[in-house]
């Protein structure tokens, strides 16, 4: 099978480096990369070149503006793999609202263009095939991990138990409830909070912090992609994603993959995607997104810690058995072949 990815990116985000690296690994399969700069004239004769000599052009992930210009330009056919609804994003999670017939739009025509369509959980499927009325062939193919790059390395003893978390701030994430359950902890002197990011909600968070006089919290800012794995390491317990949106309940973020790789026990919200793959209390620990379940989460398995190193263990045992890049790779392939004609 021969692929051609293309799109207006440098492809190093997550989910196009596992996608890539997995696909890369195999024998029967072989990946050419086009990135462009421009949707010009110049560029419609590349695609349109490079795009006979393959079975399959990807558009990959958040290029929903470069869909039809490919499709265009490509004498293959096309699957389009959006990772993310713009409407969703911005109307719904951020709450733009008056941005929303724009964002509907440029949805709607992303997921009409191409020929085959692929989500990242099912729940997300499930919910943007019935608001587009999506016929297509589609299927999700989880994000998974790329092992290679997220591996458990072992932590220095401490009386410390480090609470992290990775992301950016915005609210899909809920990092004012990480604030409160951390402020609520506050008596705890062997418990600290450490948060990696920063993002539209930044300014925010560090005045609620400020407000409630957090001492236990650290933010420790951006760290660079090659770096993330050894400072989730550091990490004790791994916090997820606890926002109130729609998007909150439909996604498993990266990091969720991540943390499971670095064998640690997770805790997040309970929600129909993270179900999807995971078992409360047998590889990942669910609550409601209210700052004193969380409390109470994180105090139970700060003293449970044979409780704390099962849960990571299965979680690891889990996702990078299943969903390591070779796997999703698999998945890719396999939808890819029901497609053929």
């Amino acid at each position: 099978m021969k692929l051609l990815f293309v799109g207006k990116t440098d492809f190093t985000y997550n989910r196009d480096l596992i996608l890539l690296n997995g696909l890369k690994r195999r024998n029967d399969v072989s990946v050419q990369v086009l990135q462009i700069k421009k949707r010009n004239w110049a560029t419609f004769k590349a695609i349109r070149k490079q795009s006979k000599e393959v079975d399959f052009v990807i558009v990959p992930s958040f290029r929903h503006k470069d869909v039809a210009f490919v499709k265009w330009a490509s004498a293959a056919p096309v699957l389009f793999d959006p990772l993310i609804s713009k409407y969703m994003t911005r109307v719904l999670d951020y709450g733009v609202k008056w941005k929303g017939p724009q964002k509907y739009l440029v949805d709607k025509l992303a997921f009409y263009w191409p020929d085959y369509l692929i989500w990242d959980t099912e729940a997300h499927q499930n919910y943007l095939v019935k608001k587009y009325t999506i016929t297509k062939p589609n299927a999700p193919i989880y994000i998974g991990v790329d092992t290679d790059l997220f591996y458990p390395i072992k932590k220095e003893i401490s009386n410390k138990i480090i609470v992290g978390f990775y992301g950016s701030f915005n609210p899909l994430q809920g990092i004012d409830k990480i604030i409160k359950t951390a402020h609520l902890l506050r008596n705890y002197p062997n418990i600290e909070f450490k948060i990696i990011g920063t993002g539209s909600t930044y300014a925010q968070v560090q005045k609620l912090a400020a407000t409630l006089k957090t001492s236990n919290v650290e933010f420790l800012g951006n760290v660079p992609y090659k770096d993330l794995n050894a400072a989730i390491n550091q990490f004790d317990i791994c916090l997820g994603v606890f926002g109130e949106s729609l998007k909150t309940d439909v996604v498993i973020p990266n990091k969720i993959y991540h943390y499971a790789a670095a064998r640690k026990p997770i805790l997040t919200k309970d929600t129909p995607a993270i179900r999807e793959l995971f078992t409360d209390q047998r590889d990942i620990v669910l609550t409601d997104n209210q700052p004193e379940s969380m409390s109470n989460a994180i105090l139970s398995l700060v003293n449970t810690p044979d409780q704390r190193e099962s849960i990571a263990q299965n979680a690891y045992t889990n996702i990078t058995i299943r969903y390591n890049q070779d796997q999703i790779a698999e998945l890719f392939v396999k939808f890819l072949g029901s497609c053929s004609p």
